[in-house]
This record gives C-alpha cells, sequence and structure tokens, in this order.
C-alpha cells in the first residue's frame, strides 16, 4: 500500500513539474529509474512531448529577445518621428482652436439674446396658464362639493330603506316562529296518546383472527480458495540466455537476453511500442537489468536506470521475475 501512494507522489510531482515547466525536475524524475514511470506510457509519451516542446520554447524565446530588441530600434525611431510631428500639429490645432473660440464667443451672445427672448414669452404663457388651472381649481371644488352632498342624499335614502327591510323580516321571523311552536305543542300532544314500542336486542359480531406463517430462513455457503505452488529455480545464466515471450490480451512482450550482457526488451500494444536497452547481470537469484536507452514508437531517449528482479521460476521454458514489491513483472515462455 505504502508503494501505491509513493507512486502517485512520484507520478503528481512529475505532472506538476512538467505544468510548472521545472524541467531540471522532469529529467531528475524520468532518469531516476522508477519503474512505474518508465512502464507507464501515457507519462512517456507526455514526457517526450513536453522535452521536445521545451526545447522549442528555448528557441523561440532567443527569437523573440532579439526580434523585441530590433523592434525597440525601430520604435524609438518611430516615437522621434512621431513626437516631432506631434508639435507640428498641436501648432496648427492650437491655432484652429483660437479661431473658433472666437467663432464660438459671437455665437454664444447671438443664442443668448434669442434664450432672453423665449424666457419671455414662456413667462407669460405660464401666467396664463397659472391663471387657468386657479379657475379650473375652483371649479373643481365646487363639483366636488355638489357631488358629496348628492352622496350624502343617496346614503340616507339606502339607510333608511334597509331599516324598513330590517323591520319587515324581524316581524315575518317572528310570525314564523310562533307558527313552529304552535306545531310543536300539537306533535307533542299525539305522541304522548300512543303506546311506547318494545326495545330489540342485536348480536355483536364474530371477530376473524388471522393466523400468520413463519417465513423459512436462508443459509448461504462460503467459498473456498484455492493454493498455487511454484517449482524452485535453479539460477543458471546459461539457462537464461536466448529470446523470451510473454503475450496477454493487451501486449506482446520479447525479451532477448543476449550472451554479451546486452538485452532488448520491447513491449507492443496497440498504441505503440515500449523499447528498452541495455546490459544485464544475475547474482543468484537475483537478476539486475543496467537500462541505457528508452525509446517510445519514434521518440527516443538516453538514461541510467537500474532494476532489479528476483528469479522465482527458471526453467528451460518459463522464466518468472518478481519486482521489489514482490508483484510478478514478467512470466516469460520460450
Amino acid at each position: 500500500m505504502a508503494f501505491a501512494v509513493d507512486d502517485v507522489k512520484l507520478k503528481s510531482a512529475l505532472l506538476k513539474a512538467i505544468k510548472n515547466h521545472d524541467t531540471a525536475a522532469v529529467k531528475a524524475i524520468a532518469d531516476g529509474g522508477h519503474e512505474s514511470i518508465d512502464r507507464d506510457d501515457v507519462l512517456q509519451e507526455k514526457i517526450y512531448i513536453y522535452l521536445e516542446a521545451e526545447d522549442e520554447r528555448i528557441r523561440l524565446a532567443k527569437e523573440k529577445a532579439k526580434a523585441d530588441v530590433i523592434a525597440a530600434q525601430k520604435k524609438a525611431k518611430a516615437d522621434a518621428a512621431a513626437a516631432q510631428k506631434a508639435a507640428e500639429e498641436k501648432a496648427k490645432s492650437d491655432t484652429l482652436a483660437k479661431q473658433r473660440a472666437q467663432q464660438k464667443a459671437k455665437a454664444d451672445a447671438v443664442a443668448a439674446q434669442k434664450a432672453a427672448e423665449e424666457k419671455a414669452k414662456a413667462d407669460a404663457l405660464a401666467k396664463q396658464k397659472a391663471a387657468e388651472k386657479k379657475a379650473a381649481e375652483k371649479k373643481a371644488r365646487a363639483d366636488a362639493l355638489a357631488a358629496k352632498k348628492a352622496a350624502e342624499e343617496e346614503k340616507r335614502k339606502k339607510a333608511l330603506a334597509a331599516q324598513k327591510e330590517k323591520e319587515r323580516k324581524a316581524a315575518a321571523e317572528q310570525k314564523r316562529k310562533q307558527a313552529a311552536a304552535e306545531k310543536k305543542a300539537a306533535a307533542q300532544k299525539t305522541a304522548a296518546a300512543k303506546p311506547a314500542p318494545k326495545p330489540s336486542v342485536k348480536t355483536a359480531p364474530k371477530v376473524v383472527v388471522p393466523t400468520v406463517v413463519a417465513a423459512p430462513a436462508a443459509a448461504a455457503a462460503a467459498p473456498s480458495a484455492e493454493k498455487m505452488t511454484e517449482e524452485p529455480a535453479i539460477i543458471s545464466d546459461k539457462k537464461l540466455i536466448g529470446t523470451w515471450k510473454q503475450l496477454n490480451s493487451t501486449k506482446v512482450t520479447t525479451f532477448a537476453i543476449n550472451q554479451d550482457a546486452s538485452f532488448n526488451l520491447e513491449e507492443v500494444e496497440d498504441d505503440g511500442t515500449l523499447t528498452l536497452l541495455g546490459t544485464w547481470k544475475s547474482n543468484k537469484n537475483i537478476f539486475m537489468l543496467s537500462i541505457k536507452k528508452v525509446q517510445r514508437n519514434a521518440h527516443s531517449r538516453k538514461t541510467d536506470i537500474h532494476r532489479i528482479y528476483k528469479i522465482e521460476i527458471l526453467s528451460n521454458h518459463r522464466l518468472v521475475l518478481r519486482d521489489q514489491r514482490n508483484r510478478i513483472a514478467y512470466d516469460l515462455k520460450r
């Protein structure tokens, strides 16, 4: 579990270095011999793309700095010419502004005289409208007073009519109550003359109690685990030398262990090929690789990475290597 956390931190540090354009950190992590980085095709592709982009960025930065110097020189000349032209334009503009100011003063005087005349006319019209408004307000007050009196008279008439209707309804209600009392007294007199009926006896209904059926209990059996056994490794450099292969659903691995202590490890997948080149050596059941070159499709780079494996099984037809986390890294056959 600790190694998984370290891998996550390592990959996070690599992605952060790429994002921050920290080329030194990117190279240090890429060449640090971390198997999780070297075997991650997506990260390998990002490393290649980043290093190429970084070289291009540095080249463009140098070209831009040179262009900026030339542009600054041209700008200085242009600014001097523009300043001279601006001075000449300002002199012309000042003369024209003076002429326009004189013309504006004359126009303002004419406009002031015209405004005074218009104000006099407006004042006279406003005085006339104020008199008309005062007369209209006087008439409105007279109309409101007449309307108020008419509303009060209408209200008085409606109140008188409502009082008469109330008295009529009260008289009718009194008459109805008197007739109902007489009818009730007659009914009581008739009922007293009749004999009382005998009471009937009712039986209570039967209550049906439902029965409850218990549900059957379920039983489950636990699965049994199978144990795997492996044959012990008898280590021999002679047995190691040769070409080994491993095939699965995602990739094909070809591992060539050469007699001159060199090796060629090739992993072919749907999206490309990863090739590792370098030297090897073994000591008892320890198998060590010194990776000198990493190539992903058309991209390649030099490196100095060391990997150590434990030889779990070694026979004439099978080679099983475990990594430092005790996981099976390769299960090869020939």
